[in-house]
């Protein structure tokens, strides 16, 4: 799925000049910090929303135009 998400956008990016231009290893710090971080530790929720310039070609045109992740609420007893 296509992602339009400005903050992962703006990860890859610094990313990419950490490591020097390598896209794989700032690719699997983006993979990373997703899947390890958010994933694990936090309610990870993707915004799907769609572009009217990909109905009509794309089998799917719902892309990823966002992320909101707080932190994990554990309800550990009854109220």
């Amino acid at each position: 799925m296509m992602i339009e998400d400005w903050e992962i956008g703006a990860l890859y990016w610094k990313l990419i000049k950490k490591h020097k231009g390598d896209e794989a290893k700032a690719i699997a710090d983006v993979k990373k910090k997703y899947f390890n971080d958010f994933a694990k530790t936090k309610d990870l929720y993707l915004f799907l929303g769609t572009s009217q310039i990909h109905h009509y070609v794309s089998r799917n045109p719902f892309m990823i135009i966002g992320t909101f992740h707080p932190k994990k609420d554990m309800q550990l007893k009854l109220l």
